[in-house]
This record gives structure tokens, C-alpha cells and sequence, in this order.
């Protein structure tokens, strides 16, 4: 057991030799452990910055286009110790690649610290922004019409498909405009999947003007910037609301549409850097 005489002799030499004293290390985890004296703090300072040169690599990167991402990953990583990991939720719409530059790399007795890091995330095209910004929100026919006159390059008409041309969409959003200030009538499903929509005007209800409308259409556009365009299809929905009608269209299968265009993008990067490719969140708890 200590005694009150061994105590106070460290307290002295502690307080002569002006330094703390060392009672234990551990080299190879560079570990040490000292005593102070009483009323001493023990104050970090780090000289690093004064150094030449860094003692390693470390730095957060963001890559604004995939052919960036897999040149910084080329420059700064190697193909034993460089990893590539992609997050992707097709549903919610979010895809993100993250690249550990200096990961740990297959040898079991051998670490890394990690924090060398690029990240990229695909920016969407203003042509998918602006669709699936518009995607199941109701429009009156004005709105509607002018949101098909602004976009109508963005329609496709695949062959053999039954779908509607750019220019018969036109004609669609032009009786839209003519018919806003009428009155709903009634709407009969045609045999090749429009619908004939009928409007009286409110001051004369022998008046009656008649329009077709289509069941559904596609667009063709691409789904991230600088990207290869995808079809997409649409249903076209109204509703009826105080003898007004208000328009909408649902895309279908987003979800896939996005999953396959960020197909192309993994297999560009896969391809392209020959790292280690893992699907999950590179530093989950």
C-alpha cells in the first residue's frame, strides 16, 4: 500500500523535474498514460500543419458528374486498398456513391483510417424535375394545357405503340384552352381508349362542344443530367369539381425507369475505376 511519505516524495520530484511523469506505455497502439502534479493540465498542441507535407492523405471530395468521380478515384486510390459503394432507394428517388480511398483493404492483420472520401450523387435532369415535380397534381385546364405547350418536346409516340403524337397532344392542350370558361357536361370511353368529353356553355345549355382526350401518353427524357433518355408512360386522370374539370397524369414505375438508368451509371463506374463495388452504407452503426 502507498504510504503519505511515498505520496508527497512524487508530488516533489514532480513539481522539480517541471514535467509530468510517464508511468506506462503501450508502443504499439501509441498509447502512453503519465501522472501531472496537482493543479497541472495537460494542453494539446498539433505542429502538423507546419509540417512540408501532410504525414498522409485525407479529404471529403464531392464529384458533381460520374466521370469525375471515377478520375479521382483513379489518382488518389489504388485497387487493393480503394472501395466504391453505392446507397440507392429507386422508390424515394436517392442514389449516392461514396469511395473509400484509403479503406481496409483484404489483409486481415492490416488497418486503415477511412477518411479519405469522394462522394457523388447523379444530378436529375431539368426534364425529370420537371415531370415528376407536376407527377399527381391536379391542374385546372388552363394550367394543364400550358404545362403540355412548355413540355411538349419531352412527348414520345413509339411505333406501334396507340399513343398519342406531340402534335395530337398539341390539339389536346388547345381545345383545353378553348373549353376552360365551359361547363362539364358528361364523358364517354371511346373503343381505342380516349374519352369524349363533353361542355355546354353556362349561358346557353343547348350549346354543346365536344373533345377527346387520351387515356395515356408517353414522354422520352432523360433522367439525370447529360444523360440517355428513357420512356416513361402516363396515365391521364381528371376529375370534376363545380362543373369544372381539373387534369393530371400519373407516371408509372418511376422507380424502375430510375433503377435502370442508375444500371448504366454502376456499370460505367464498376467498369471504368476496378475497385472493390458494394451496395449498402459504407458506414452504418
Amino acid at each position: 500500500m502507498e504510504t503519505k511519505h511515498e505520496t508527497n516524495l512524487a508530488e516533489t520530484l514532480a513539481r522539480e523535474l517541471k514535467s509530468p511523469i510517464e508511468i506506462a506505455s503501450n508502443t504499439a497502439a501509441a498509447l502512453r498514460r503519465v501522472a501531472l502534479p496537482p493543479g497541472w493540465t495537460l494542453e494539446e498542441q498539433d505542429d502538423s500543419m507546419k509540417l512540408p507535407a501532410p504525414l498522409r492523405k485525407t479529404a471529403t471530395v464531392r464529384l458533381r458528374d460520374a466521370d469525375s468521380f471515377i478520375d479521382y478515384v483513379k489518382r488518389h486510390g489504388s485497387l487493393t486498398d480503394s472501395t466504391v459503394w453505392c446507397l440507392a432507394d429507386y422508390v424515394q428517388g436517392k442514389i449516392a456513391f461514396t469511395a473509400i480511398i484509403n479503406d481496409q483493404g483484404e489483409d486481415p492483420g492490416a488497418a486503415a483510417w477511412r477518411d479519405h472520401r469522394a462522394y457523388f450523387a447523379p444530378e436529375f435532369s431539368e426534364e425529370w424535375r420537371r415531370w415528376n415535380g407536376k407527377n399527381k397534381q391536379p391542374m385546372s385546364q388552363a394550367d394543364f394545357a400550358a404545362f403540355i405547350e412548355d413540355n411538349l418536346k419531352d412527348i414520345a409516340s413509339p411505333d406501334s405503340a396507340g399513343l398519342p403524337s406531340g402534335a395530337a397532344m398539341l390539339e389536346m392542350a388547345l381545345s383545353f384552352e378553348a373549353t376552360q370558361d365551359m361547363r362539364f357536361k358528361s364523358a364517354i370511353r371511346l373503343s381505342n381508349g380516349g374519352v369524349n368529353l363533353s361542355f355546354v356553355q353556362d349561358d346557353d345549355a343547348q350549346t354543346l362542344q365536344k373533345m377527346s382526350v387520351f387515356e395515356r401518353f408517353a414522354i422520352g427524357i432523360p433522367v439525370f443530367w447529360n444523360g440517355d433518355p428513357y420512356q416513361v408512360d402516363a396515365r391521364l386522370r381528371y376529375r370534376v369539381r363545380d362543373g369544372k374539370l381539373h387534369f393530371w397524369f400519373e407516371l408509372v414505375r418511376t422507380d424502375k425507369i430510375l433503377e435502370a438508368a442508375t444500371s448504366t451509371v454502376i456499370t460505367t463506374i464498376r467498369e471504368k475505376t476496378g475497385n472493390p463495388f458494394f451496395f449498402g452504407d459504407p458506414f452504418a452503426n
